[in-house]
């Protein structure tokens, strides 16, 4: 009975350390596992053509000459590999390869890009792969890409490394604004930046009118604008006038002169008399007659000052003389000068 039950424990052990053996020491011919895996969407949109990148370590040297990347709803291999809802890589283009390269794109069907080249011996390094031309699936949520390498440069046989990396279709984040169409426009007698919340005065005394004597006064005008097509600034409004005695304006560029009856304007600065100032540095100027220093002009509805284009903020000085002959009737003489500012949006 000893004897017996000796050889039932030596004959138990017999079997079961071989059994051991063979779970813990894997095959020579087994497929290695991709290392380092990823996968990049330019944009994660469903149903959008966008690039998608790959890369991947192989673990150990083994000689590759084919690729494949599957596009499935699912990472594992034994599994049947059904493509997710819309995705289509058939129109897939490779622009560009590094680590192991040399490849060519063999193959594309709805769901699967085939690279391939001349078998060799990969090595430690980080491979990349991009494609463009891809759509994405149209569904909301995960899906797979399954990647087999293989020695053959056609893809037969076992594969020699396998790998899956996910990616995911999202709902993006819609953000959107607005840059409204902005004409920025003031006028008064002093503007000392800038900005109209700092204008000053809307009246202008140029005293008594004498024969011997140019009365003369300025105002401002800020403008800018975003309209592609700019600006245009027109002066409204009638000459000097006493009830019905009037002081002539000037039709076009004339200089001052005593004794002559004369109303007009420009946007230079002066010397004769010596007043006003030139425009800010900017793309907008004013209009040809009224931008000749010491020539002075005016006619009820002319652009002053115009853009072709967008402009920043910009600031004009207007000049006003006022010249009478000796017999110029007594009374009080005045106008009012509006000035209107149209952008071209």
């Amino acid at each position: 009975m000893v004897w017996l039950k000796i050889k039932r424990i030596s004959l138990s052990l017999v079997l079961i350390l071989p059994s051991l053996l063979l779970i813990n020491i894997p095959s020579a011919s087994a497929k290695t596992t991709l290392q380092q895996r990823s996968l990049f969407i330019a944009t994660s949109r469903g149903g959008a053509l966008t690039t998608h990148t790959f890369s991947f370590t192989f673990p150990i040297d083994v000689n590759v000459g084919s690729i494949n990347f599957q596009y499935c709803d699912d990472p594992i291999d034994v599994i049947a590999c059904i493509n997710p809802p819309g995705s289509d890589v058939t129109d897939a283009t490779l622009t560009s390869q590094s680590g192991e390269t040399g490849f060519t794109i063999s193959s594309t069907g709805t769901n699967q890009i085939s690279l391939s080249r001349t078998p060799s011996v990969t090595s430690p390094q980080v491979n990349t792969y991009v494609f463009d031309n891809v759509t994405n699936p149209s569904n909301v949520g995960p899906f797979f890409v399954r990647i087999s390498a293989f020695a053959s440069s056609d893809g037969s046989g076992s594969a020699v490394s396998f790998s899956s990396v996910a990616g995911a279709i999202t709902i993006g984040v819609n953000i959107s604004s607005e840059v409204p169409d902005i004409l920025y426009f003031c006028t008064a007698v002093t503007l000392p930046t800038t900005d109209c919340t700092d204008a000053i005065g809307y009246f202008i005394d140029l005293g008594t009118l004498s024969p011997g004597t140019t009365r003369f006064g300025t105002s401002q005008f800020l403008v800018g604008t975003n309209a592609a097509n700019g600006y245009n600034v027109t002066a409204n409004g009638p000459t000097m006038t006493s009830g019905t005695d009037i002081i002539n304006q000037l039709p076009g560029p004339t200089a001052s002169i005593h004794g002559l009856p004369q109303f007009g304007m420009n946007l230079r600065a002066n010397l004769s008399p010596l007043l006003g100032a030139d425009p800010t540095p900017g793309t907008g100027s004013p209009s040809p007659n009224y931008n000749i220093p010491n020539r002075y002009t005016y006619n009820d509805g002319d652009i002053v000052a115009s853009d072709p284009g967008r402009s920043l903020i910009e600031l004009y000085t207007v000049s006003y003389i006022v010249n009478i002959k000796a017999s110029q009737p007594a009374g009080v003489y005045n106008t009012t000068i509006t000035y209107v500012c149209t952008a071209g949006f």
